[in-house]
């Protein structure tokens, strides 16, 4: 009785870290803001990386960026990231909008927001699944796993604290 209670045990636990499992980034390629191309090596270059996925229509995305911004800086020293993907970088075809990427420059500008910014493609986002707000935080380890994921925007302090959170997670 005892053995069969364990195979069972055993067997539950296996799918259910199998039904948990991290889901993991891909390769893609994604250009930033000035047009230089990026891939799924991003993650290695930090143990954490927060992708914070913002629209320049978006009020909440840009009242939260300067605090991305000071965070960027302040918690790069513990191994953390962040990388905007804007959202809205198109035009009505669906191509890449030289007016929309301008204004994404001076939003960036003048929210202080000066870390990495990646156009959020088809590619990208196919991995990072559907989603239906932005803001839209997904949190990624060095291995391109994701380890965590917010909707909506929040305080410096509350990003702190998550992000410390994660970092635990990542490693």
């Amino acid at each position: 009785m005892m053995k069969k209670f364990l195979l069972v045990v055993t067997v539950l636990a296996m799918m259910a870290s199998s039904a948990f499992a991290a889901k993991k980034i891909g390769a893609f390629k994604a250009e930033d803001l000035e047009g230089a191309a990026h891939d799924e090596a991003i993650f290695r270059q930090a143990p954490l990386t927060m992708f914070n996925v913002w629209g320049t229509f978006c009020p909440p995305c840009l009242h939260e960026m300067p605090d991305l911004g000071r965070l960027a800086k302040d918690m790069a020293p513990e191994g953390v990231q962040i990388v905007g993907l804007l959202y809205d970088w198109f035009d009505p075809a669906g191509r890449r909008s030289a007016k929309q990427i301008s204004k994404a420059k001076t939003l960036v500008e003048r929210t202080g927001a000066d870390y990495l910014h990646l156009l959020l493609d088809d590619g990208l986002a196919q991995y990072l699944g559907d989603f239906s707000a932005i803001p839209q935080t997904f949190f990624v380890n060095g291995r391109g796993e994701i380890v965590g994921e917010v909707t909506g925007a929040r305080s410096a302090a509350q990003w702190r604290e998550i992000i410390r959170e994660m970092l635990a997670k990542a490693k």
